[in-house]
């Protein structure tokens, strides 16, 4: 019986030790970009979406809200169009069967520790597929700070 009571105890020591380990993951936040960074973001990304859908025969429906301030939305759509996809802006409310085509989500953003100063990330959610590359960002140009991720 002590014996018990001597393992549940040091059992509980450890899980409450444990907890004291996880953290608050540190979130990215949505982030501003220049005009030049912008096209230069989206012109990769594109690259990228053309590697999985074909232009002309793709429609995207945007399913968020695209900013005329967002300089990265803008360049995405008007480069989505110039490739040759038909891409319409969709209300989030509405139902997503009632709408022919592939949901496009996307997202840029930087995380907020220290250590990843420089660093950007695209995401583009593609219907079932989300495809997040990271980018190193210096005197408003971007490099690849990796590969494509691809996750379905």
């Amino acid at each position: 019986m002590n014996r018990l009571f001597v393992s549940a105890s040091v059992l509980v020591i450890l899980l409450t030790g444990l907890s004291g380990c996880a953290t608050v993951p540190n979130e990215p936040t949505p982030s501003p970009v220049s005009v030049e960074l912008g096209n230069s973001l989206a012109s990769d990304a594109i690259k990228q979406v053309q590697t999985l859908y074909p232009p002309a025969h793709t429609t995207f429906n945007i399913d968020q809200a695209v900013l005329k301030t967002d300089s990265f939305s803008n360049a995405l759509l008007f480069q989505l169009r110039t490739k040759g996809y038909a891409v319409q802006i969709i209300d989030p409310q509405q139902s997503a069967k009632a709408v022919a085509g592939i949901n496009l989500h996307y997202t840029v953003d930087n995380p907020a520790a220290r250590w990843y100063i420089g660093l950007y990330r695209v995401q583009l959610v593609l219907g079932k597929v989300t495809l997040t590359r990271a980018y190193s960002v210096a005197n408003n140009a971007a490099m690849p700070a990796g590969a494509w991720a691809k996750l379905e």
